[in-house]
């Protein structure tokens, strides 16, 4: 890979990861509910589930993915009907101005590996980085490199809305402004995947 590729490659990266998704908006979510502490293996999951999605790819899912469409399909309603339920459990969080929330759980780190296998946005990340950066022939070790290139700055952009969430709570201090903000963050989290899986769906 040149350092052109290189470059542009790492663009890719950080204007996929860094940009509005299901990711990034339940990672503003949960700092914002529950403080950076307690999102931090959220945080940390996400990363780690798109580093495994890399490996895995490089090792021949990659071709699977090409020659079953309809794999991809099952995982995109899946991932509709999931989201669906996760903006549910966003929009009901219980508000708790000027404090930490207790009374709800975070997203762990081993949900946020697996969720990333039903997020569109990250199998069309990947699946873009696989058919654009990646050539057939290239060598492991570099495949290794360049995934942990995207490892790191996937983390760095997406850490990005971890820490707005500390923001959001400055300026959300009240039970009404708090169960508004969960609301609006439960409705861009359909919006943000809805059109993307139903244009290609054809529905």
């Amino acid at each position: 890979m040149t350092y052109t590729m290189l470059m542009a490659f790492a663009v890719f990266i950080a204007v996929s990861s860094v940009t509005p998704g299901p990711n990034n908006l339940m990672l503003l979510s949960s700092s914002m509910n529950f403080g950076v502490r307690r999102t931090i293996p959220h945080c940390l999951g996400i990363s780690a589930g798109m580093g495994l999605m890399i490996l895995l790819m490089s090792f021949g899912l990659h071709w699977v993915m090409q020659h079953a469409g309809w794999l991809i399909d099952v995982l995109k309603i899946a991932s509709l009907a999931y989201l669906l339920w996760l903006a549910w459990k966003i929009a009901s969080i219980p508000p708790t101005p000027l404090a930490v929330n207790d009374e709800a759980s975070p997203f762990g780190f081993w949900n946020a590996v697996l969720f990333q296998w039903i997020n569109p946005k990250a199998l069309i990340m990947v699946i873009s980085m696989f058919s654009i950066y990646v050539p057939d022939n290239i060598e492991q070790l570099t495949l290794l490199q360049i995934s942990f290139i995207a490892i790191v700055i996937n983390l760095l952009c997406i850490s990005v809305w971890m820490f707005g969430g500390t923001l959001m709570r400055r300026l959300f201090t009240t039970p009404a402004t708090q169960r508004g903000f969960n609301v609006v963050m439960a409705l861009l989290l359909i919006v943000s995947v809805v059109p993307m899986i139903s244009a290609d769906l054809g529905i």
